[in-house]
């Protein structure tokens, strides 16, 4: 089993902490589980998640390892962005139409939104650290998927599927925010 890397994950929590705490405070409620997530919170926890991950982890490392965990702090801040905005913008143009505002075309629009906002961010990351081509391109692992379940939890959110008020999905969005901050600092 791999050993914790206790400043990655350090950084990750205290990322997803702070604009959780202020989510908070801004809709004078001090009980997480009672948060409604909008597309901007779920960015901000994604995002700052990411990024403290991203800068625990570079805490001490070498040159190489601070480049790498660079690498992947951008690919993770990508994989958790671009997939929430790509699932926002086609649930909007599911509800903005009458022949697509139903549960079976937001599923679709959740689908897309999700699987074009990955590859855009696997190509957007290769392409910034690789202009030229000359390097083999990263791929999506296994564990990538787990970084873009937020995304199916927040666009189930977003669409308020009925079965989201049953099961209470989104409640664990900070959770999987932070192990995507946690990988990102991590990364060797």
């Amino acid at each position: 089993m791999n050993k914790i890397d206790k400043r990655s994950a350090l950084g990750a929590m205290v990322g997803t902490a702070i604009p959780l705490a202020c989510i908070m405070k801004s809709r004078k409620t001090y009980n997480p589980i009672k948060l409604d997530y909008k597309i901007q919170d779920m960015l901000a926890l994604s995002g700052l998640s990411v990024m403290g991950g991203t800068i625990g982890g570079m805490i001490d490392a070498d040159t190489e390892s601070k480049k790498k965990k660079i690498k992947e702090g951008t690919f993770q801040l990508l994989n958790v962005s671009l997939p929430a905005i790509f699932t926002a913008g086609a649930l909007k143009i599911c509800e903005k139409s009458k022949s697509l505002n139903g549960i079976i075309p937001k599923i679709g629009a959740v689908i897309l939104g999700i699987g074009a906002g990955m590859y855009s961010a696997l190509k957007l990351s290769n392409f910034i650290f690789d202009p030229k081509d000359k390097h083999p391109d990263r791929e999506l692992t296994p564990k990538d998927f787990i970084a873009s379940a937020d995304d199916a939890i927040g666009a189930l959110t977003l669409a308020k599927f009925p079965i989201v008020n049953k099961v209470p999905a989104d409640k664990v969005l900070p959770v999987i925010y932070s192990y995507c901050g946690y990988r990102a600092g991590k990364a060797n």
